[in-house]
């Protein structure tokens, strides 16, 4: 069976349920996806750099799941003002876990962050905030109060990419993000963007890399058809 490791989170504030018992943890929704595309996921925690090497030897595969903003020091920038939450210590295993991948030429599948996390690993930048910085803005890119399940917005395709078949031109995502990728890393090609021309999906078919800006695994729970998206990714590892 392969074997999918799954970058996972930690909880960094205390909080009601585990007051300062600062579990890792992921999202049940990415298992779900991955066990129903038949294979066997892994969860990641977060841990340092270094043992990215051991951690990516262990599976056959890499995904990178949603949540805080990437620091903009990765890219060279400083904080504005609208920037949101942000994990140095995520950032930099996520980062690591993403350039042992690319080395040893294992595939990635990032997911919102682990998109933008990809990007940054690769030498591109990001927008911090696109109410502020993107002057095309038309589309609601953060659909809350909306639930999560909810398709929300269009996509529009710009080539023929590995979820062409997959994915109807017609179809409709989620979207729970501020941030969006700005200028692409080394070998990344444009997949897909939303009405207002915010990057939604891009590929490196060559080194296996994918990345989405919505939440496939979240659609799950309504939209059984993004069931696809995990079912291309484990048949391409």
């Amino acid at each position: 069976m392969k074997t999918i490791g799954v970058a996972g989170n930690h909880a960094v504030h205390a909080n009601p349920k585990f007051g300062t018992n600062y579990v890792n943890y992921i999202q049940k929704n990415y298992m779900t996806g991955i066990t129903e595309a038949g294979a066997l996921p892994i969860i990641l925690p977060i841990s340092q750099p270094e043992l990215a090497v051991d951690y990516v030897a262990t599976v056959d595969a890499l995904v990178l799941a949603g949540g805080q903003d990437v620091s903009p020091d990765y890219y060279g920038e400083e904080p504005i003002p609208a920037i949101g939450e942000i994990d140095r210590h995520r950032d930099a295993f996520e980062l690591a876990l993403v350039k042992e991948a690319i080395r040893v030429g294992k595939p990635i599948f990032g997911i919102c962050r682990g998109a933008q996390v990809i990007n940054v690993a690769l030498g591109g930048t990001l927008y911090q905030d696109l109410a502020s910085q993107y002057e095309p803005l038309a589309v609601k890119h953060n659909q809350y109060p909306t639930k999560w399940s909810t398709p929300t917005h269009q996509l529009q395709w710009q080539r023929p990419n590995w979820l062409s078949d997959v994915i109807s031109p017609k179809s409709l995502v989620n979207t729970f993000h501020h941030q969006a990728i700005k200028d692409f890393g080394t070998g990344l090609v444009l997949d897909a963007t939303s009405s207002d021309g915010v990057v939604e999906a891009f590929s490196d078919d060559k080194r296996q890399i994918y990345g989405v800006q919505w939440h496939p695994e979240m659609l799950l729970m309504a939209e059984p058809e993004s069931q696809k998206i995990f079912d291309r990714f484990v048949a391409l590892v």
